[in-house]
């Protein structure tokens, strides 16, 4: 099994690719487009299947993507194949956007609230965000209904909770210590 380091070190080869060919989305684009078509488990075992040949999955590849990817990104799940380690594209794409991310100043956040927000309010905490991690933030949400009110932030490795139960849970703990 590859380890997770190899995600790695093909996204950055990949991304010093895309930062000299100035091709920085072109990329994101098509690897997001090869880990989606590894979603399908039929292709995906196909690629990584040690009985098949490397010629018959190289054709497969060719035929199914090239009208989709750059040829360099076919080249890439084409290489992979052959070392039956086409399951990295996944990761290797997660990397890949952690290293564009970083690249163009944008740190990633998870917001989890109790019920569902609306823009209004998924822009303010974002600008709350970004006032305390000093860069522009990209949300994604999650609902949890067990918080019962509030909202738990995850911004990189930094935690910012501000639900209800955790305040519950705090004023549960200071009069138990009484």
């Amino acid at each position: 099994m590859p380890k997770g380091g190899s995600s790695r070190r093909y996204a950055q080869a990949v991304f010093q690719l895309a930062l000299e060919q100035d091709g920085l989305e072109m990329w994101l684009d098509d690897l997001a487009l090869l880990a989606n078509a590894l979603q399908d488990a039929e292709f995906s075992e196909f690629l990584d299947a040690p009985q098949v040949t490397v010629a018959q999955k190289v054709q497969v590849i060719t035929d199914s993507l090239r009208d989709h990817v750059n040829p360099l990104a076919l080249n890439l799940v084409s290489l992979l194949a052959r070392r039956n380690s086409a399951g990295l594209i996944p990761g290797i794409t997660e990397v890949y956007q952690e290293l564009l991310d970083a690249h163009t100043g944008i740190e990633r956040a998870e917001v989890v609230t109790a019920v569902g927000i609306d823009d209004d309010q998924q822009k303010r905490i974002g600008d709350l965000l970004k006032s305390i991690v000093g860069k522009e933030v990209t949300i994604t949400t999650r609902v949890e209904p067990e918080l019962i009110g509030g909202f738990v932030a995850r911004v990189g490795d930094r935690v910012i909770d501000g639900s209800t139960r955790t305040r519950l849970a705090e004023m549960k703990r200071g009069i138990a210590s009484r």
